[in-house]
């Protein structure tokens, strides 16, 4: 027997269809033609908007350490409102630096990468309005361990990543939590029988989370492969590393740039146009569970998991990431092969329906 529905409670046929938590993305520096450089409060509804649509709930818009970029993110946030819309479904900024590994910055601009400094640190807290949530840095720079205490006392999550760190570098983080490490294998020292580096240590810490990219681009699928296998899956946190372009059909316009100096994509990654160097994904989170699931036969629900439970851990909220008595009721409806959203509820409001999904109210239910 059906259980009766409460007032005002809605009713959603998705049979045929998979129902499982409104997805994370806990590094996205854009998507849908929006961007986080210069970003405004119109930005950051539009990045809201289109994620919605793709079955994401929540995301931290990413960006570099560059005081500009984060005074607009700030002012950004300030203007959205607090009362259960958009700003609810962003916990706050991942920024990338600045007190990283010149050799490793991958897409962050050189002047960006530069020593750490106390005084540097407040001045970027400040600028974003106090909206950092997560920062990545190099653990092998002199100060590191002053840094990540001075981040751990503002609720700021300490991730390692844009590295050279070498393993005796990275033994004051064993059992430290929360932690994490930034897109595990790019821009990091590496797995080595003579010389371990931080991918290394990362792989065989159990506590620590690791975000991992799976867009076929960023990392070779047998270094996936390698850490599905030895990676506890409750700690691993799909991220996609999105930039503008993501999540768009056909290739992106003409003129397109990043921190400045333009860019193109190829595949499914977004270049520097000069260097080549590769700086992020044209792919979303949901393409990365779809990978997970037919291609590595990751099971769904561990798939979905490291998408949303997990990145919902490492941030705190215990109440999210699940479909579980007692939870929020962030619920996404998703074809089976995530291919498309068809409806996205976060606390319950409906953020996105698919024209012609059915939805009965209660009366119909009379």
């Amino acid at each position: 027997m059906p259980y009766p529905l409460p007032a005002r409670c809605r009713k959603i046929d998705a049979e045929g269809s998979l129902v499982c938590p409104s997805l994370w993305e806990p590094h996205i520096h854009g998507c849908g033609g929006f961007s986080t450089d210069n970003a405004s409060t119109e930005s950051l509804k539009g990045m809201a908007g289109f994620l919605a649509a793709r079955g994401i709930g929540a995301f931290l818009p990413t960006t570099v350490a560059d005081e500009g970029y984060l005074t607009s993110l700030g002012e950004a946030l300030a203007g959205l409102d607090e009362n259960g819309g958009v700003r609810s479904r962003i916990p706050g900024l991942h920024v990338e630096g600045p007190f990283v590994s010149p050799s490793r910055r991958g897409g962050i601009p050189e002047r960006l990468a530069q020593p750490y400094s106390p005084a540097h640190l407040e001045r970027l807290v400040a600028a974003a309005r106090e909206c950092i949530r997560v920062m990545t840095f190099a653990p092998e720079l002199s100060g590191a361990m002053d840094l990540t205490a001075r981040l751990r006392a503002k609720d700021i999550v300490p991730s390692l990543g844009h590295s050279e760190a070498k393993l005796a570098d990275l033994r004051p983080y064993d059992g430290l939590s929360p932690l994490c490490v930034t897109h595990l294998f790019n821009c990091m020292s590496g797995v080595s029988h003579k010389e371990p580096g931080l991918a290394h240590w990362a792989l065989l810490d159990r506590g620590v989370y690791t975000e991992l990219i799976c867009d076929g681009t960023h990392v070779h699928d047998a270094a996936i492969h390698l850490a599905l296998r030895v990676r506890p899956w409750e700690r691993i946190i799909l991220s996609s590393d999105a930039f503008a372009p993501a999540g768009m059909d056909g290739e992106p316009a003409a003129g397109l740039t990043l921190y400045g100096a333009p860019i193109a994509s190829r595949g499914g990654g977004v270049y520097y146009a000069d260097s080549g160097t590769l700086v992020g994904s044209r792919f979303l989170v949901p393409h990365g569970i779809s990978r997970l699931v037919s291609e590595f036969k990751v099971p769904v629900e561990r798939a979905v998991a490291m998408a949303s439970l997990n990145p919902a851990r490492l941030l705190g909220f215990e109440r999210k990431g699940a479909l579980l008595p007692g939870y929020d009721a962030d619920v996404a409806v998703f074809t089976k092969d995530f291919s498309r959203c068809e409806f996205l509820a976060w606390q319950g409001k409906p953020v996105f329906e698919e024209r012609g999904v059915q939805v009965h109210s209660r009366a119909q239910e009379a």
